[in-house]
């Protein structure tokens, strides 16, 4: 009996320490505003530039059968989540910079809890960026989303999980806050290309259209629009992902250094 109630007393400590770390956490993202203005306003920006662009110039985009707010709201879904996770590398890195990962590791709560407690933050940012990219797109400038919720939920998922690897592998790699944020900077804007921001796939020519395709963010940009709008989505798409994610999974675990 005693034995449970040691058990039971721990358990709800561990539980109390990770809530406030969460709460720190939190606090500190606040802080952090790339993550706020990258993964939240600019988004809602760029979609109302896009809908005033479809108002403006009715119609299908290329041989999409798609107007330009259908087109581009998966594509700024997928913005959101790249803004999202390469502010990964700024706050971990920085928390590493200046020895508070060292320091949390020296308490009775385990390292990986700040990892987990980031991560749950870092998902709160993306289901509120799901949410005003979708309502923003369907009540304000009436893209007709046909939504399975299956096929939508797992494609935003995989998207949310491979970039969000792709951020630690950032914080593995980066050895310095000076150095992570201008090779964030550059990987933001290598995936905003390859996403079809600024040129959609379909309305180039192969090789580029291949590759921006099978890159992790034009990946996960085909399967969210082909769930959104056509039912099923690529299987093509989500089993390029899933080898991303394996992939920056390994070298983010081989490489990730608490001090």
């Amino acid at each position: 009996m005693s034995g449970s109630r040691l058990d039971e007393s721990t358990s709800r400590r561990s539980g109390f320490r990770f809530a406030e770390l969460l709460k720190v956490q939190g606090k500190l993202a606040l802080r952090e505003p790339y993550a706020l203005f990258g993964g939240l306003a600019l988004p809602a920006i760029l979609l109302a530039v896009f809908g005033f662009i479809g108002q403006a110039n009715p119609g299908n985009v290329g041989s999409t059968g798609l107007t330009i707010i259908e087109v581009w709201t998966p594509t700024i879904l997928v913005l959101s989540m790249i803004f999202i996770s390469v502010s990964l590398p700024n706050t971990l890195v920085r928390d590493r910079e200046i020895g508070w990962l060292r320091r949390v590791s020296t308490t009775p709560l385990h390292p990986s809890r700040l990892l987990a407690a980031q991560l749950i933050i870092d998902l709160i940012l993306a289901a509120a960026a799901i949410l005003i990219v979708i309502l923003e797109g369907a009540l304000v400038f009436g893209a007709s989303l046909h939504v399975q919720i299956l096929p939508f939920a797992v494609s935003l998922l995989l998207a949310i999980v491979e970039l969000f690897a792709l951020g630690l592998v950032l914080v593995a790699l980066m050895p310095t806050q000076t150095v992570a944020q201008p090779v964030s900077g550059v990987v933001t804007f290598g995936l905003m290309f390859l996403s079809g921001l600024w040129v959609n796939p379909a309305q180039v020519g192969d090789p580029l259209r291949t590759i921006m395709y099978y890159s992790p963010s034009g990946a996960a940009v085909k399967a969210v629009l082909d769930s959104a709008f056509n039912g099923d989505p690529s299987y093509a798409a989500l089993l390029t992902m899933a080898v991303y994610t394996v992939i920056f999974g390994f070298i983010a675990i081989r490489y990730f250094r608490w001090e």
